[in-house]
């Protein structure tokens, strides 16, 4: 059985919609909820004043709205911002809020790229593949920090495969996955890389072959999404 949270604030009409995530809102519980599973899509800028007039004016929340403005103005850190709004709307415990703070204090000791990487993967497990492909790219566009390591370009260029073969691209995913193998060498990937240079050429994958060796391409492609999620934790 699931769990039920009343919200104590009203729902309003008009809902606060989430780019990030392609979403509406229509309670400061929800926004509580969203950011609290899904902390690595925003950042400083996601408390502007949109967010504000929001939480002002159709919540009813003036207490909560002049607190962000106040934290805002004096330029008060993102874990802070973060927390005024999950503490005041969310059914979170007191652990859970603690378990809150440690995880922002976290994302702040990460290195750019990482924390990129961090939000290009979730948006990509949310169904947002060309927010994720634009956050991989920006990560590539950047100078190669090498003290991430080979394997971390090597995740970034098979997860922007990923994104490419679920859009349908294969000549860019072959590339892609083709590209990963340079950074990180994995017969896996290079089995990614044929199947989809073959779909680019608009070959059937297992066409003259076993199916043993060519699965189906609807299952490899459902595949690919979960290579991914083991990518996204090195």
């Amino acid at each position: 059985m699931g769990l039920v949270a009343v919200c104590r604030y009203k729902r309003t009409k008009t809902p606060y919609f989430i780019e990030q995530a392609g979403i509406h809102l229509y309670s400061l519980e929800e926004l509580a909820y969203f950011l609290y599973h899904n902390i690595c899509l925003v950042d400083r800028q996601f408390f502007d004043e949109r967010l504000c007039s929001w939480l002002r004016d159709e919540i009813g929340c003036t207490e909560l709205a002049l607190r962000l403005q106040k934290g805002i103005a004096c330029g008060t850190n993102f874990q802070n911002l973060v927390l005024a709004v999950v503490g005041m709307g969310g059914p979170f415990t007191g652990r859970q809020l603690s378990d809150l703070g440690e995880r922002l204090k976290g994302l702040m000791t990460l290195q750019e790229q990482e924390r990129l990487k961090l939000r290009a993967d979730e948006l990509l497990s949310n169904g947002n593949e060309w927010a994720a492909m634009e956050e991989y790219r920006h990560i590539l566009k950047m100078h190669q920090n090498d003290r991430l390591g080979l394997g971390f370009y090597g995740a970034i260029w098979n997860n922007l495969g990923v994104c490419y073969a679920r859009q349908f691209l294969f000549g860019e995913a072959a590339d892609c996955f083709a590209i990963s193998c340079e950074y990180q060498p994995s017969e896996e990937t290079e089995r990614q890389a044929e199947l989809a240079r073959q779909l680019a050429e608009g070959i059937l994958p297992g066409a003259g072959k076993k199916g043993a060796d060519f699965p189906d391409p609807q299952k490899q492609l459902l595949k690919w999404e979960r290579e991914y999620r083991v990518r996204q934790k090195q």
